[in-house]
C-alpha cells in the first residue's frame, strides 16, 4: 500500500505540472488518456525527492503522504504535445492559447538607404496561417506586455528587374525576391528561438510587387507549425498571498494547510511564521485574476468539503487576497469535516480519479454531501 501511496503521490504532482499547461476543465475532460499517456509514467518526469511525510491513516480513513519533488515540466509539456498530436487531442492551455504578433519589413535591394515599408499583404498571410492554429494574432506595440507571446518578423529585399523586348520595344517590369531574413523572439524569456536568414534562389519572380510580397508571406508562413509555438509555450505559476481571518483557535490552520496542498491548482504553499492572522505564500495554476484563482481553485472545493459556506472572499490588494472564516461554522459537526471527510482535492476530481483511491461505497458518498 505504500508503494502505491509513493506512487500516486508522484503522479498527483505530474498533474500539479500539467495544471501549468492546460485548463483544469481541459484536464478533467481529458482525465482518463492522460491519466493512462502521462500520470502513470510520473517516475520519468520527476528528479529529486525534496521532502516526504511518514505515510499515516488519518480519519477519513484514507491513507496519505505529502511529497515535494522536482518537476521536470518541459519534458512534461513535450510528452503532452506528442500526446495531442498522436491522439488528435485538442487541449485548451492554461495561459490561453499563444497570441502571435507580426512584423514585415520590405527593402528596396537598389535603394539602400530608403526607409523600410510594411507589408500587410504577407502579415495578412501569415495571421491567416496563425488563426487556423486555433491561436490568437496580435499587434506588436511599444508595451511588451501588449505585444504578444511571440514576435515574428522578417526583413525582406525586393528587386525591381525591367528587361526591354527588341522585337516590340516594350518594357516588361517584374520583381524578385532577393534576401529573406526571418526571426521569431519569445518575449517571455527575451529569447532569440528561430532564426533564418537565406538568399532565395529558384523562387522566380512576379509581375507585380503585392504578388511578390505574397509569395514572402507564404515562405514566413511555412516555416512555422502549431507545434513549433507549444514547444515554446511559457509555463509558469502566479504567486498568491492568502490571508484567513475568523479561523478558529486550535488546529484548524494546520489542516487548513494540509487541505491546500491537497489542492490540484496548488503548486505550492507555504504558512508564513509569525503574521498576526494565519498566511500562506502561494503559488497558483492556471491564468487570470488572483481572486478568480483562489475563488475557483482554493474556496470552491473547501466550502464543498465543509458543507456550507465557511469561506468568504474579502480584500484583493495586488497579489494578496482576504478570505474569512464565518464564525457560524466554528461549530465542531462542520470543523470535524476537515479530518473527517476527504481531502478536498478529491471533490471536484474526475470520477476515475477518485474510484482510483477510495474503493468504500462511504467514503464515495462523502464526495457528494
Amino acid at each position: 500500500m505504500q508503494a502505491d501511496l509513493r506512487a500516486d503521490a508522484k503522479s498527483q504532482l505530474v498533474a500539479k505540472a500539467l495544471g501549468l499547461l492546460v485548463e483544469r476543465d481541459s484536464l478533467v475532460k481529458n482525465y482518463d488518456v492522460l491519466a493512462e499517456r502521462l500520470l502513470t509514467k510520473s517516475p520519468g518526469y520527476i528528479g529529486a525527492v525534496v521532502r516526504e511525510s511518514e505515510p499515516r491513516i488519518d480519519k477519513h480513513g484514507l491513507m496519505t503522504i505529502t511529497t515535494e519533488a522536482v518537476v521536470d515540466v518541459k519534458a512534461v509539456q513535450k510528452s503532452l504535445n506528442q500526446m495531442s498530436r498522436d491522439e488528435r487531442i485538442e487541449l485548451i492551455r492554461a495561459n490561453g492559447n499563444p497570441r502571435i504578433a507580426m512584423r514585415i519589413a520590405v527593402y528596396d535591394a537598389d535603394n539602400p538607404d530608403a526607409p523600410a515599408r510594411a507589408s500587410p499583404i504577407a502579415e495578412n498571410l501569415i495571421k491567416d496561417r496563425v488563426k487556423t492554429f486555433g491561436f490568437r494574432t496580435w499587434s506588436e506595440g511599444a508595451d511588451r506586455a501588449l505585444a504578444g507571446d511571440f514576435i515574428v518578423s522578417a526583413d525582406a529585399k525586393v528587386r525591381k528587374l525591367s528587361t526591354r523586348l527588341q522585337a516590340s520595344g516594350i518594357t516588361v517590369t517584374k520583381y524578385a525576391v532577393t534576401a529573406l531574413t526571418v526571426k521569431c523572439i519569445d518575449q517571455a524569456t527575451g529569447e532569440e528561438i528561430y532564426f533564418k536568414s537565406v538568399l532565395p534562389k529558384g523562387t522566380g519572380s512576379w509581375a507585380t510587387e503585392e504578388e511578390a510580397l505574397a509569395a514572402i508571406g507564404g515562405r514566413i508562413a511555412d516555416e512555422f507549425s502549431r507545434d513549433f509555438f507549444l514547444q515554446h509555450v511559457y509555463v509558469s505559476g502566479q504567486r498568491v498571498s492568502l490571508v484567513v481571518g475568523g479561523l478558529p483557535d486550535g488546529s484548524a490552520a494546520e489542516l487548513i494547510q494540509r487541505e491546500l496542498v491537497s489542492l490540484p491548482a496548488v503548486i505550492a504553499a507555504r504558512q508564513r511564521a509569525g503574521a498576526k492572522s494565519p498566511t500562506w505564500d502561494l503559488e497558483l495554476a492556471g491564468s487570470g485574476a488572483p481572486g478568480d484563482l483562489v475563488a475557483s481553485g482554493i474556496v470552491a472545493p473547501l466550502n464543498k468539503k465543509l458543507g456550507h459556506a465557511c469561506l468568504a472572499q474579502g480584500a484583493i490588494a495586488g497579489e494578496e487576497v482576504r478570505l474569512t472564516f464565518d464564525k457560524s461554522c466554528h461549530d465542531s459537526a462542520v470543523i470535524s469535516r476537515l479530518e473527517t471527510h476527504p481531502p478536498a482535492g478529491l471533490y471536484n476530481a474526475p470520477p476515475a480519479r477518485q474510484k482510483s483511491v477510495i474503493t468504500n461505497p462511504e467514503t464515495l458518498r462523502k464526495l457528494s454531501i
